[in-house]
């Protein structure tokens, strides 16, 4: 975790937010957890969180959401808490329709959901950036933060049951510390686009779970997460693309 927090950074500050983002939406945090409750729980046990994953996700859409709306005029603390609210509040309404609906189509809703979220997020051109202070210690922070959650996660993982053992696996957790970091140095417009760049690489993610509840269930979990996350990328790469000739994102490499 401290290695990939602080690679996202770095990737961040040399090619711009939007491919910060993409790298950011990888299932850095998720994957690990996924693996270390299928390794301990079972494979049959980690499929079955992945319907609530998908819930997850869409609180993950509403996190996001709420801190831009929220940051457009007030700090980063105060952003950061209405998306969590509304992470919280997202993932309890869905967690009813559990057993209501489908794998596949949580996993319709997911990406439906995305594209829609994309559709009428916010331009960069809203709000004027304003200059911000740096931040000491980030990367000990997200290293704390970050490590401490997996941990957490995983060994409560028999006592909350799949449905909210996945529910809360995709919290916005590198999210949170990469909009309020980008918040505070660099402006609400950054946080914007390096949160665009997060929705592009969230179609790539929402497909190595989809992939997941098929593949573990049928060969090891090293070799199913090695499919998945070959997918993960073609999917985000094939996103970008298409977000770029539709003009959703910028075509430059640095944005």
């Amino acid at each position: 975790m401290p290695v990939i927090i602080a690679l996202v950074t770095l990737i961040s500050r040399k090619w711009g937010n939007t491919i910060g983002g993409m790298i950011a939406s990888m299932p850095w945090v998720a994957g690990p957890i996924i693996l270390f409750i299928a390794l301990e729980q079972g494979s049959a046990f980690a499929a079955a969180s992945i319907s609530g994953v998908m819930m997850g996700i869409i609180g993950w859409l509403t996190f996001c959401l709420a801190y831009i709306y929220v940051g457009y005029r007030h700090n980063a603390i105060w952003s950061v808490l209405a998306g969590y609210a509304a992470y919280l509040l997202t993932a309890y309404l869905f967690h009813f329709l559990d057993g209501y609906l489908s794998l596949t189509a949580w996993f319709f809703l997911t990406l439906f959901l995305i594209t829609l979220t994309v559709r009428y997020y916010p331009d960069t051109g809203r709000v004027v950036a304003k200059a911000g202070k740096p931040l000491r210690f980030d990367i000990p922070m997200r290293m704390v933060v970050m490590t401490s959650f997996v941990l957490i996660v995983t060994y409560s993982a028999q006592m909350l049951g799949p449905m909210w053992s996945g529910i809360l696996t995709p919290v916005p957790v590198m999210t949170a510390v990469l909009a309020m970091f980008t918040h505070y140095t660099q402006g609400i417009d950054a946080t914007i686009v390096i949160l665009k760049g997060m929705f592009i690489g969230i179609y790539g993610f929402t497909a190595f779970l989809f992939l997941q509840a098929f593949l573990l269930p049928v060969m090891s979990v090293y070799l199913a997460f090695l499919i998945g996350l070959n997918v993960n990328v073609l999917v985000s790469l094939l996103a970008k693309a298409l977000f770029e000739k539709f003009g959703a994102i910028p075509s430059t490499a640095k944005s």
